[in-house]
């Protein structure tokens, strides 16, 4: 009889995940493609974040300001409070205050890849999603999301975790996880959709008396 029981709970639980993960992946995919459309559909966008950068090795924490401003997938300007990013598609400016040097290079896949970017722009390609947990919080539902690269893809990160707000897809904050168990944490502040950019905003003229290397050459 006691057996009978631990079949029949057990064949249960087969339904009830039979049942249960087609639909989690199914919403997972909904939400991965409205949020995708919603940013690709943006012509503009001006993010406003901490960053808070946390080191395993040392048992560190830093935390710093900056304000990302995006044109499309290929054009932004990142300012902290350590350095200024700048990247109009063609030409590449990597502007470090510490250092009072400015790099410039070619544009390139790689430095295309800051924060938000190209990440945004091919979630369904390069990770797999899935949902951690949902909250109301002010009223308001938060989805919990986990990504993790695909096998075939190269990342920085072993995984991601990413809150945003139903519908409007606002993120509200993105965890990152390094090989080194490294974290660096963005929590957004302010995040607009489509505000007037000057294109002045992709270009950097390096201030007077900076050491500028010019990587072109």
């Amino acid at each position: 009889m006691k057996l009978s029981k631990n079949i029949l709970r057990l064949a249960i639980l087969v339904l009830v995940a039979a049942l249960f993960l087609p639909l989690q992946a199914a919403k997972i995919d909904k939400i991965i493609k409205d949020m995708q459309k919603k940013y690709r559909n943006a012509k503009t966008l001006r993010i406003e974040f901490v960053e808070k950068s946390r080191f395993s090795l040392t048992g560190t924490e830093n935390q710093i300001n900056g304000q990302l401003q995006m044109e499309g997938k290929e054009r932004f300007r990142l300012e902290s409070e350590d350095q200024v990013l700048v990247n109009d598609g063609q030409t590449f400016w990597r502007f470090n205050k510490l250092d009072s040097q400015v790099l410039i290079d070619h544009a390139k896949k790689d430095d295309q890849e800051v924060m938000l970017n190209d990440f945004l722009y091919n979630l369904k390609d390069r990770y797999y999603s899935q949902i951690l947990d949902e909250a109301k919080v002010s009223g308001k539902k938060i989805y919990s999301l986990k990504l993790t690269p695909k096998e075939d893809q190269q990342s920085y990160f072993t995984s991601i975790k990413m809150w945003v707000e139903d519908n409007t897809w606002a993120i509200q904050r993105i965890e990152y996880v390094d090989y080194n168990d490294n974290e660096t944490e963005y929590i957004i502040e302010k995040m607009d959709f489509n505000p007037v950019l000057q294109q002045s905003t992709f270009k950097f003229t390096p201030p007077e008396g900076i050491d500028v290397v010019d990587l072109r050459m």
